[in-house]
């Protein structure tokens, strides 16, 4: 079909050949003295063969001696930084796309542990020292080729903390007294970014939206608003800006005001302030927020909402994102289910993707070796129709192997249909939605009811089998559970089970325990959960759904939500009606009364018949995913896609 999005756009004196952008987004991928790497090389390669039309990379550091640098963040301070900027750049323009450096310094937001300054604290003499290191900064992305760069006017970094009532208290001309003032240091860096960079190079903006969606501010202030934002973009207009993409919040206004992965917001949460944006300017301006599907671009730009459109974690998922619309492949598309894993990148684990639906984000590199299609028909016997059994099936078919693969339930998707149950996290079906199009459109073998046995599975002779069937549940004993009814977590979610007016605890407080708090909560249910783990274990959070868990959790203990939090507490039994629990901290005693128990205590691999696959002599037999070793989505989906590349 025919897509607005990918109808050319001029942006200052730079022909576009569609209408949308990858942002900038933190990836970790540089050195420790923020160069360039081959990593980045990779990954921005693999973002301009996707076909999009500008790509903004960045967040770039102008200032290295501040208190506060991002991890992992390339730099534009040094000639020193741009030996692989210019191969990255050269990369881009190759396949097809323009590239913008964004040019940025944190302010007050602390990332090092540093305690940077706060605007009101730093002197003129610093501010114009350091909008100096910006011009700086946009010659040498100039000088490596960049079509230009973009001034990052967003998220509650330097330039946003000038212009926001929120956190700027200065009195002198850089105050937020007047519009002049409080925009005087981004005026002042933007009249000098465009002298520096010259007329038909792309001068671009990130700008802020809002800090806080309305009404949530603290003590009613909200920061800034959608208003004031086509205030500034008014101004900026005139000094020469190409182009203005609205983004909104940031890390002094909390990541869930600031992740257009976020799980909770709908798709196109900015836009109204994109919208309010245009009506101010007449040059191009770009929304953003949680954009993912194509349809849904199209009609924000038809509708004239915006001109273009930004996406980051869409694009990072879906590196073909615009190339599969152009070639009329949209049900191909690796939707972005908004997990949030990709917020926690580790630097030193170079073969590890962290997102749960794209197995080389963040190993590009590995993606440029070809395919082996050498699989000459050979029958691969795969257990489990979920996101680990699945992933390894389109990969070997891809690879000219007949995968067979054995659901024992009449569905897709597997342990990803309980994961979906939760308020907000309707989402994950889109994983599910994809391996249902790809098994159909690539003619996949899939059994769904049929549960596999060892006797099927020698049936079929395989090649290899893998063995994809996800874990189960654990129990442990807790005397007197015989008198209450008592039910796993699991359960509950993937029956979408209904109680009203019970006083339940919850026994075990991962993120499954936590989620079906939640999930029963919104019942109208009193409920507790208890936990011999202390408060926030460290790797509850990480890639997970966890800013749903913070606007849940506001407090250790939270009971005026409705959600009693019991950590550090050792079930003793149940009796009487009540549970039973002992502090593991001072011993202390308590008695919760209880109608209902939950059970949400574990889960260990399904590998039952792996072992009797084993002890029946079949050769070639494999494990992946939960059925090998418990964890999260993106493990399953990443060592999946591993397994169906290099085997034999």
């Amino acid at each position: 079909m025919s897509h607005k999005f990918l109808e050319p756009i001029k942006v200052g004196n730079v022909e576009l050949k569609n209408r949308i952008i990858y942002m900038a987004m933190a990836k970790n991928l540089s050195s420790f003295n923020m160069k360039v790497t081959g990593r980045d090389i990779a990954y921005f390669k693999k973002i301009a063969e996707g076909g999009v039309g500008l790509i903004i990379a960045g967040g770039m550091v102008v200032d290295p001696t501040w208190p506060s640098v991002l991890p992992g963040s390339a730099g534009l301070f040094a000639d020193m930084c741009t030996p692989g900027l210019k191969i990255m750049i050269e990369n881009a323009h190759k396949n097809g796309a323009k590239i913008l450096c964004q040019l940025w310094h944190p302010g007050e937001v602390d990332y090092s542990g540093g305690h940077p300054k706060s605007v009101n604290e730093v002197d003129v003499e610093w501010i114009k020292k350091t909008e100096y290191m910006f011009v700086e900064a946009a010659k040498r992305a100039i000088a490596c080729g960049a079509d230009g760069v973009e001034f990052q006017m967003c998220h509650t970094y330097l330039a946003n903390q000038f212009l926001s009532p929120l956190w700027n208290h200065r009195t002198d001309e850089y105050g937020w007294d007047t519009l002049e003032n409080r925009m005087r240091f981004s005026t002042e860096t933007l009249a000098m970014l465009r002298a520096a960079i010259g007329p038909d190079k792309i001068l671009a903006v990130k700008l802020q939206g809002f800090d806080y969606p309305e009404g949530e501010g603290p003590n009613g202030n909200d920061g800034i608003n959608p208003d004031m934002a086509a205030e500034f973009a008014a101004v900026i207009e005139k000094l020469g800006v190409d182009l203005i993409t609205v983004s909104a919040g940031g890390s002094l206004t909390g990541k869930d005001n600031i992740m257009s992965g976020d799980v909770r917001r709908a798709e196109g949460w900015k836009v109204p302030a994109a919208e309010k944006v245009k009506a101010a300017v007449s040059i191009p301006v770009a929304a953003s927020g949680n954009i993912r599907h194509p349809d849904f671009v199209d009609k924000i730009i038809e509708e004239g909402k915006c001109d273009m459109v930004g996406m980051a974690r869409g694009i990072y998922a879906e590196k073909d994102w615009v190339k599969k619309c152009a070639e009329g492949r949209e049900d191909e598309l690796r939707y972005c289910i908004s997990c949030m894993n990709c917020w926690n990148v580790n630097p030193f684990a170079t073969d590890i993707s962290n997102c749960s639906v794209n197995p080389f984000g963040c190993r590009e590199r590995f993606q440029e070796i070809e395919m082996n299609k050498n699989g000459d028909g050979r029958v691969v016997a795969i257990v489990g129709a979920g996101p680990a059994g699945m992933e390894a099936a389109v990969t070997l078919k891809h690879r000219g192997f007949e995968p067979v693969v054995f659901e024992k339930e009449n569905r897709f998707g597997g342990n990803v249909n309980i994961a979906k149950k939760p308020p907000y996290k309707g989402k994950f079906q889109w994983q599910i939605n994809y391996y249902e199009n790809m098994a159909k459109k690539l003619n996949i073998d899939v059994r769904l009811g049929t549960e596999a046995t060892v006797e099927t599975i020698q049936s079929l002779k395989p090649y290899a089998v893998l063995i994809a069937a996800g874990s189960v549940v654990t129990a442990p004993p807790i005397p007197g559970l015989d008198a209450v009814e008592t039910v796993q977590s699991r359960d509950i979610l993937d029956k979408s089970m209904v109680y009203a007016n019970k006083k339940i605890a919850i026994i075990g407080g991962g993120i499954t325990g936590m989620e079906t708090a939640l999930y029963l909560r919104e019942q109208g249910n009193e409920v507790a959960v208890v936990d011999m783990l202390p408060p926030w274990p460290t790797d509850m959070y990480a890639g997970d759904p966890r800013f749903m868990m913070e606007a849940m959790l506001e407090s250790e203990h939270c009971h005026e939500s409705g959600v009693g939090m019991y950590y550090d507490s050792k079930v003793l039994g149940f009796s009487d009606g009540k549970l039973n629990i002992e502090s593991t901290k001072d011993g202390k005693v308590q008695a919760l009364d209880v109608d209902l128990i939950v059970l949400s205590t574990g889960v260990k691999p399904n590998d039952a018949l792996y072992n009797e696959l084993l002890a029946a002599g079949v050769q070639n037999v494999w494990k992946t995913g939960d059925a090998n070793a418990t964890g999260k989505i993106f493990q399953a989906v990443m060592n999946s896609s591993k397994f169906a590349l290099r085997l034999g």
